[in-house]
């Protein structure tokens, strides 16, 4: 009996097995990968729209007013009364076309489709006009101000009755990077900086 050159049913079968498995591992590997990737990618995204964020704050607290504070208040933060922290701060570090000396405030608070968002309004000290809020970012779960008056962190404050803090502190929960802490940084606000 001769033997016809080819392969079995058997042994075609067996092959196919062994090449989805191969494939399916393969396709595991590079899936994983990408999903690994994406999240990493998100995870910058996020680290690096904190930093902008602490980076805009802390330029705008080094330009803090620091004449009467009885007058002109140039600091005030907390939660106001719908429970929404907040900070404000009169400033001549804005970053805007105007010059001069600017009441500007930042709240956590939703939008009209219920996100979480942090909210920038500015307007000049002198200027009647209400200021208008302006979305500034989304992607914020949570964000804290704590102030220290040179023995305690203080969780408001307001600068009319208080003067002005030692330090400021902001914290940053950000939605793409959960399991890792929250973005803290401390500001030394411009009275207690040392000129060389």
């Amino acid at each position: 009996m001769s033997r016809d050159n080819g392969f079995t049913l058997l042994e075609v079968l067996v092959a196919i097995t062994l090449a989805s498995l191969l494939l399916t591992s393969i396709y595991g590997v590079f899936s994983t990968t990408s999903e690994a990737k994406e999240k990493v990618e998100k995870q910058g995204a996020a680290l690096h729209l904190g930093r902008v964020l602490i980076s805009r704050l802390d330029r705008e607290l080094l330009g803090l007013y620091l004449g009467d504070q009885k007058t002109h208040p140039s600091l005030k933060g907390g939660v106001n009364s719908l429970g929404e922290p907040y900070i404000e701060l009169l400033t001549n570090s804005t970053g805007g076309p105007q010059p001069g000396m600017r009441q500007v405030r930042y709240r956590l608070g939703p939008d009209a489709d219920n996100r979480t968002t942090l909210w920038r309004a500015e307007k000049g000290i002198n200027e009647l006009a209400t200021n208008n809020e302006e979305r500034l970012a989304q992607g914020l779960d949570k964000l804290t101000f704590s102030f220290f008056d040179g023995q305690n962190w203080r969780e408001s404050w307001d600068s009319q009755s208080n003067n002005l803090p030692l330090l400021v502190r902001a914290e940053l929960d950000l939605q793409d990077t959960k399991g890792m802490p929250p973005l803290l940084s401390t500001f030394d606000l411009p009275q207690n900086r040392k000129s060389p």
